[in-house]
């Protein structure tokens, strides 16, 4: 009897699987980084690599990426996204929203003050693609010291 419960459970768990694959094939895939790179060596860089940690008196710069967007019938793209930023105990730190990506990649300044306190946060960035009717959402850690 156990062994049929089992059996009939399993079933049940794999068409939601399934459903979940297809409904992230058409999800809008985008990237958040945090960097300390200048704004000149952000623009020369090829590829861009996340910091795992930043100082409190570092300049601090949030890149959200958008690989592909859907162009308008003149070519242009209309994306943005909207940046929070997260303190180790869950509180908002900073809000940022509506920044552009329309080439691909917006940033935004995060402003780290003495009195921050030390620990990880968290970056969350919810990426719109208007023409293409979809959303998306990515997250990044970041320990502050």
């Amino acid at each position: 009897m156990n062994f049929l419960v089992i059996i009939a459970l399993g079933l049940m768990v794999l068409p939601v699987a399934a459903s979940q694959g297809l409904a992230r094939k058409g999800a809008l895939q985008s990237e958040v980084l945090v960097t300390t790179l200048s704004v000149a060596d952000q623009q020369a860089a090829k590829t861009l690599e996340h910091d795992s940690e930043v100082a409190k008196d570092e300049a601090v710069t949030i890149i959200v990426t958008l690989p592909t967007c859907q162009k308008d019938p003149q070519g242009a793209c209309n994306a943005s996204a909207d940046v929070v930023t997260y303190t180790p105990d869950g509180t908002v730190h900073s809000e940022m929203k509506g920044v552009s990506l329309n080439t691909g990649r917006g940033t935004v300044a995060l402003k780290l003050a003495p009195r921050d306190v030390n620990g990880v946060y968290k970056v969350v960035a919810t990426v719109r693609d208007v023409i293409a009717r979809r959303f998306g959402t990515t997250e990044r850690l970041f320990g502050v010291k």
